[in-house]
């Protein structure tokens, strides 16, 4: 296993005057790098080592890579809140950067790796260094690093569809779902779909037949057993994989919209109850409140948005169970990702403000969040609900 240099000497952090190529620190915690490979791809990180290894180990080599140097080939690319020494970087004054993550040994993530932001000051050449080999030439590696930098969240959903804007198709391994989400969703889909597929199987379906149809459409194993609700549906092989991502994505994106459904108006009224309030003026109280208020509503609005994208679904597939219309459902799943990017895009967002909400609540326990803090929040999130990308 070919493995990186040990010391990344180019990569930079925040000076108060221009910023100098320093040495990298190896991942303080060296550990992080190991559960990041353990818990697959997720929204926030992109784990292509993990598609490496489980190509090396089925003996199917991965025809279209994501990048084609092998080194980047086999990297983390993570989306990553920037600390406040790490702001200085980029000029532009953004909160959220996308970090390159590579391990110093593949063969041993216990080392520890070195990172690159896309976008800092030098970052190809940095980069570069980092992995052994020179970029400049390789297009599509360096069109690849502007889409994922431009992303929101890497939903394997709406990664695919954004690639597809800039000419780029990896292979389909890198857009299945993590075990993880299979093993959380199984319950979820089977109750979704049991319906149609005890339909394609002639009404004669039990349960442990559904339950195994559903294991192989969330794994993306479409062999023979899958073939009734092929004939179902009236998609040609070619279609009913295209039609199978598509349906998985929907399922994906509704399951996900219930749990944030049950957090969005608990995080509303967190953010009601931790205002801060302790010498402010009362100007500045209502300024503050004015900016939560506002933030609520373009949750609300964003939530009903996604849910408005999910009932095109339902109702599709209710054509197809309740009216015996496979031609209507197979013209919906065809044409469906195309709304991936806004779902994506929408889930991805309010995920942010849930998720990074609760991160940020939880470190002040004890002391109340300064009035900074608060504001600078409420800034971030009005202004990520508020751009869309789609």
């Amino acid at each position: 296993m070919q493995s990186v240099r040990s010391v990344f000497t180019c990569v930079m952090l925040p000076m108060s005057r221009a910023p100098k190529p320093k040495r990298t620190q190896v991942e303080s915690n060296v550990r992080s790098l190991v559960m990041l490979h353990k818990s697959g791809s997720t929204s926030r990180v992109l784990n292509l080592l993990r598609v490496y290894e489980n190509a090396q180990q089925d003996n199917e080599p991965i025809g279209t890579p994501f990048f084609s140097h092998p080194v980047l080939n086999r990297a983390f690319v993570v989306k990553h809140r920037l600390r406040s020494n790490e702001k200085d970087i980029f000029p532009d004054g953004r909160l959220t950067a996308t970090k390159i993550l590579i391990p110093l040994d593949f063969s041993s993530l216990e080392m520890g790796g070195g990172y690159v932001f896309i976008g800092q000051p030098n970052y190809l050449q940095c980069l570069a260094e980092a992995i052994g080999g020179e970029l400049t030439r390789r297009a599509k590696d360096l069109q690849m690093l502007e889409a994922l930098d431009k992303l929101p969240s890497f939903d394997p959903f709406l990664l695919r569809e954004w690639l597809i804007r800039y000419d780029l198709s990896p292979d389909s391994r890198y857009f299945e779902l993590s075990l993880k989400d299979i093993m959380s969703m199984e319950n979820f889909v089977y109750n979704e779909i049991s319906l149609l597929v005890s339909m394609s199987l002639s009404g004669q379906a039990r349960n442990e037949a559904v339950t195994r149809l559903v294991k192989k459409m969330l794994a993306s194993r479409y062999d023979g057993d899958l073939d009734p609700l092929r004939e179902t549906l009236r998609l040609t092989m070619p279609e009913f994989r295209e039609g199978m991502f598509a349906w998985k994505g929907f399922l994906y994106y509704k399951w996900s919209a219930k749990a944030i459904e049950r957090d969005i108006p608990a995080v509303i009224q967190e953010m009601k109850d931790r205002q801060p309030s302790r010498g402010l003026e009362n100007e500045t109280m209502l300024a503050l409140e004015a900016s939560r208020r506002r933030l609520g509503r373009l949750m609300v609005l964003s939530f009903n948005e996604l849910a408005d994208r999910i009932r095109t679904y339902d109702n599709a597939y209710k054509e197809m169970t309740e009216k015996s219309n496979p031609l209507a459902f197979k013209q919906f799943l065809l044409s469906a990702p195309a709304l991936f990017l806004q779902m994506g895009d929408l889930m991805g967002q309010l995920q942010h403000v849930v998720h990074f909400w609760r991160y940020r609540s939880r470190m002040h326990t004890v002391a109340p969040m300064s009035f900074d803090e608060y504001a600078e929040m409420m800034r971030d999130f009005e202004e990520s609900l508020s751009g869309r990308i789609a």
